[in-house]
């Protein structure tokens, strides 16, 4: 919940209100890999359908398994800038910017890897891949969910992480048993969002300052770094 209100400041920015260009500067070549990774690795082998009747019919990953394991040999954890993402926002926050540069860009991946792996779930269960593709499809699936646990990046980042993982068990390709446990964790998480939720529109009820919008954004990171620790202990049972 990056929230950049119309807001005054008593105490003003804490950094410099271009800190955050010069950090996606630093970034900028991390940013231009994970944007060709999302439209060329994440995006491409990904069929969306709207009107699917059944929730796991939602997205299809590419069927013909030759092609589906050069994507998956191509998908690249080094590419994501959950963590670059991170710094940047921090920034934003920090020095109170109430309007982005034009120039300013991310690389968002929150949905796009949603659906690769969510396509891909369904793929390990309904294509009648090799055992080895199966494999390989569940190796970079445990892989991403570590990495997103290990980036404390966000609520949203954690709890599609979640679900994802509760697919697994679901399926059985990672053991049952921790099906409950993602079923409690996932009720954590919806009770934070909901919390941190109710928190915002209290705040969009007065004049906002930069110190109210700091003080939630430090909640947050809280809430999110709780969060991830506890993912990564569900991730350590997996057998």
């Amino acid at each position: 919940m990056l929230l950049l209100f119309s807001c005054s400041s008593k105490k003003g920015p804490t950094v410099s209100p271009d800190e955050y260009l010069k950090l996606n500067q630093q970034h900028s070549t991390k940013h231009k890999a994970c944007i060709h990774h999302r439209t060329q690795v994440l995006e491409q082998p990904i069929t969306e359908t709207e009107e699917a009747e059944l929730d796991d019919e939602l997205y299809f990953f590419l069927r013909n398994e030759k092609k589906a394991i050069s994507y998956m040999d191509h998908f690249d954890l080094t590419k994501f800038t959950l963590r670059e993402n991170q710094l940047e926002n921090e920034a934003i926050i920090n020095a109170c910017v109430l309007k982005r540069h034009p120039k300013y860009v991310q690389c968002d991946t929150l949905m796009p890897a949603f659906k690769f792996f969510r396509g891909l779930i369904y793929g390990m269960n309904q294509y009648g891949w090799k055992k080895d593709t199966i494999f390989k499809a569940k190796t970079i699936t445990l892989a991403y969910l570590d990495h997103v646990a290990r980036s404390d990046s966000s609520l949203m980042d954690i709890l599609l992480a979640n679900d994802l993982l509760m697919r697994l068990t679901q399926e059985g390709y990672v053991s049952e048993t921790l099906y409950n446990d993602t079923i409690l964790f996932r009720a954590e998480g919806e009770k934070t969002y909901k919390e941190l939720n109710k928190q915002m529109k209290k705040l969009g009820k007065k004049e906002v300052t930069c110190e109210d919008v700091a003080s939630f954004y430090a909640n947050e990171r809280i809430k999110v770094k709780e969060l991830s620790q506890q993912f990564l202990v569900l991730l350590s049972k997996i057998k």
